[in-house]
């Protein structure tokens, strides 16, 4: 039995804890708060925390809190210049102890002079009813999923910066 509980905690992909629990960013489980020309909606995640998404076509946001605090945020967790389907369909999370400490989603961007568009995976830090982007990979990184959850795994244990 104790072998069976250890070759269960070593097939946990790639975290301290094994938990990493993943929730749509799109679909019948969101709420849909668009307007004419304007996407807005909010999904859940666990532990009762939310995404909240926005898309105004050139200008996009993500918010990342718990449902109870989502609405009195006055700043987005990140905002960009939107490209391409500019959010991936999945938010993929790092628990611990049950809390939501880390998040990933892929997002496309506009980037530089050129404008050339830049599809990443965007890692954001959950510190209680703050989070914020703590790094991205792009893609095409060889082995991007697994350098996204490493760096997911180094942000759930890290500090977003007071403001």
């Amino acid at each position: 039995m104790i072998a069976f509980v250890a070759a269960l905690a070593l097939a946990a992909p790639g975290t301290a804890s094994g938990q990493t629990p993943f929730t749509p960013a799109k679909g019948p489980a969101c709420k849909d708060q668009s307007k004419e020309f304007v996407g807005a909606w909010t999904c859940p995640g666990p532990a009762g925390y939310v995404v909240h998404f926005f898309d105004e076509g050139n200008v996009v946001s993500l918010t990342i809190a718990p449902r109870r605090s989502i609405d009195k945020l006055q700043e987005p967790t990140a905002q960009w210049r939107g490209a391409g389907k500019v959010f991936g369909d999945k938010v993929q999370w790092i628990m611990r102890a049950g809390v939501p400490k880390a998040a990933v989603i892929r997002t496309w961007s506009r980037v530089g002079d050129d404008e050339r568009e830049v599809q990443e995976l965007s890692v954001f830090a959950i510190n209680g009813e703050r989070a914020c982007l703590f790094g991205a990979v792009e893609v095409h990184t060889d082995k991007a999923n697994d350098v996204a959850l490493a760096r997911a795994e180094q942000a759930a244990d890290s500090r977003c910066p007071e403001k």
